[in-house]
């Protein structure tokens, strides 16, 4: 009683100083929004091309919809290929382009490049988007670099060779090493730093970023937990640079057709999730980063449609575990022909829209209910088997009755609906909100504690002062 009277006593600078001691190692960061939503969902799949078989998908349930294809400007998600932005090394079979590796190529004329392409592919400068750097040739981690992606080593080695030929093949090695991932870190930062720059309120990070290697189902189906290798958990701890200078991280949980309503489907896509939200936090002390996630409507390389088991798993389970949103990447064989057309219409009229339309919803109102609206929910176990889904008892999905009007939810939140929300979900407030329920606003002078902390000292400081 003594310390906490003396501290009474003198200034606010010592309750502050107590209550930084009394933290907990791991506090809950705060984390952005996107429009306001607390899970926002993107059809970026070229099915406008449906228009011409006189086919077309009623789209509205979807935040953004935008296409992937060349030639679409200043939509609310642009992905960035590698043609598309900049003057980007990498190697078309054995040749080089743009100097092959990173630390071949200029990088001066690629960030002119990459500025006036994002104003060719982003017109609009205070616009609010997702911005998604697609660069797979090579990855920053040398390691990293096997398989087809050995080339990107091979020609850092000879580069090396050339200049020092007198050198043991072991400090070529270290040398080569060093010398592309310092190069590779220069590219992406700057691409970013610059994309930023040109476009301050899009969300810009890396596609694929992170991963966590999780593919070993392919051979061991019978004992496959999911985890993400420790290895691989820790290089990605080594890519701190590249999370810190992104604004959001895109990774990606696209499911094998071997995959299909399996329970490893679901292992694979919750640690996958599991992941990239353990990764946001290393953006800096006090905010994580949006994750928001890419799936897709059918299974990899296939036109097959993901079951409505595997919808819980790649929608439900992304919503559920805290994601800022969920995007869905289709190619043109989504749009080929009057059948495949009919197909996704038929598809995203009916089990795919009813269960995003019932995600979708339940993230709304468990975000209002719990958080205020402003925070999203998420899974107090990450472990659990608990959904942000609506009760079939309180709601209903149905189809319009207005003719071309899509799906519509009815109902209203009960009090069972309400106490599921709060025993299975908490909030993750968004940026400028602290306290349990995202309640308080967060002032210059607490900018700096916790968020934890944060509300505590709210309620003393009218004691002190």
């Amino acid at each position: 009683m003594g310390q906490w009277a003396a501290c009474f006593a003198r200034t606010v600078t010592c309750v502050v100083t107590l209550l930084a001691a009394m933290a907990r190692p791991q506090q809950r960061k705060q984390t952005s929004s996107f429009a306001g939503k607390p899970f926002v969902t993107v059809w970026n799949a070229p099915t406008h091309d449906c228009a011409r078989y006189s086919v077309s998908l009623n789209l509205e349930m979807f935040d953004i919809v935008s296409s992937p294809n060349e030639g679409f400007y200043d939509q609310q998600l642009t992905i960035f290929y590698k043609e598309r932005l900049g003057r980007y090394p990498y190697f078309q079979g054995q040749s080089p382009v743009n100097g092959g590796v990173p630390q071949n190529s200029s990088l001066l004329p690629h960030l002119d490049a990459v500025r006036s392409d994002i104003r060719r592919y982003m017109r609009s400068w205070d616009k609010e988007g997702l911005a998604v750097i697609d660069w797979e040739e090579w990855r920053p981690l040398w390691i990293r670099n096997w398989k087809n992606k050995q080339i990107y080593r091979d020609s850092s080695l000879s580069l090396v060779s050339q200049r020092h030929p007198d050198w043991s093949q072991a400090d070529v090695s270290r040398q080569a090493q060093f010398e592309f991932e310092q190069s590779a870190q220069r590219f992406m930062v700057q691409t970013l730093q610059e994309g930023r720059n040109t476009r301050p309120r899009s969300l810009w990070g890396f596609y694929l970023f992170p991963d966590c290697y999780n593919h070993d189902y392919k051979n061991n189906a019978a004992n496959y937990t999911g985890r993400c290798p420790d290895v691989e958990i820790a290089r990605n701890d080594l890519l701190t640079w590249l999370w810190r200078n992104s604004t959001a991280i895109y990774p990606s949980i696209y499911l094998d057709r071997s995959l299909r309503s399996s329970p490893s489907a679901h292992k694979f896509v919750r640690s996958r999730v599991k992941e990239a939200l353990r990764v946001s936090q290393l953006h800096g002390p006090h905010h994580a980063l949006p994750v928001f996630v890419y799936s897709r409507p059918t299974y990899s390389y296939t036109v097959q449609l993901l079951t409505e088991r595997d919808l819980v798993t790649t929608i439900g389970e992304t919503a559920a575990l805290g994601a800022a949103g969920i995007i869905f990447w289709g190619d043109t064989d989504y749009s080929n022909s009057a059948e495949r057309c009919r197909m996704m219409k038929s598809y995203v009229g009916g089990v795919f829209g009813r269960y995003l339309l019932n995600v979708t919803t339940a993230t709304r109102y468990c975000s209002q209910f719990l958080c205020g609206g402003r925070g999203r929910c998420e899974r107090r176990d990450s472990e659990a088997e608990t959904y942000l889904h609506l009760s079939p008892d309180s709601f209903r999905i149905q189809e319009s009755p207005s003719e071309g009007a899509g799906l519509q939810v009815s109902g209203a939140l009960t009090q069972r609906d309400r106490q599921r929300f709060q025993e299975d979900f908490q909030c993750r407030c968004f940026r400028g909100w602290l306290g349990q329920q995202c309640g308080i606003a967060e002032s210059a002078g607490l900018r700096s504690l916790p968020s934890t902390l944060a509300p505590l000292l709210a309620l003393l400081l009218p004691l002190i002062l």
